[in-house]
């Protein structure tokens, strides 16, 4: 699966992600991820809310990662490897994003 298409919508407290991708027998789709934001924007430690966007964020880090290695696996020299490691720095930051998630969930 390719991430070949990259939409940001914006309205009145929300931020919408739109990604269109194309699946292993070459059909296109499209998905999107949309964030409300009202008042102001509060992250309590260890709250629910700071949780829930951390692990969204874990979540889209993933997902980044492996739409980057799905582009790297197409290309070749110094392209292919700096995206793996481009690759390699969203592993890194999801394991630090996982430990943070574990501690808060304890």
């Amino acid at each position: 699966m390719g991430h070949f298409d990259h939409d940001h919508g914006h309205a009145h407290g929300e931020h919408v992600h739109e990604h269109t991708h194309t699946d292993e027998h070459g059909q296109p789709y499209t998905h999107t991820h949309q964030h409300t934001h009202t008042g102001e924007h509060h992250h309590a430690h260890g709250g629910e809310q700071t949780i829930a966007v951390l692990q969204y964020m874990l979540e889209h880090n993933i997902h980044h990662a492996k739409e980057l290695s799905d582009m790297a696996g197409g290309l070749s020299g110094e392209a292919r490897h700096q995206l793996l490691h481009a690759v390699e720095s969203f592993d890194q930051a999801n394991g630090y994003l996982s430990a943070a998630l574990e501690e808060l969930k304890k």
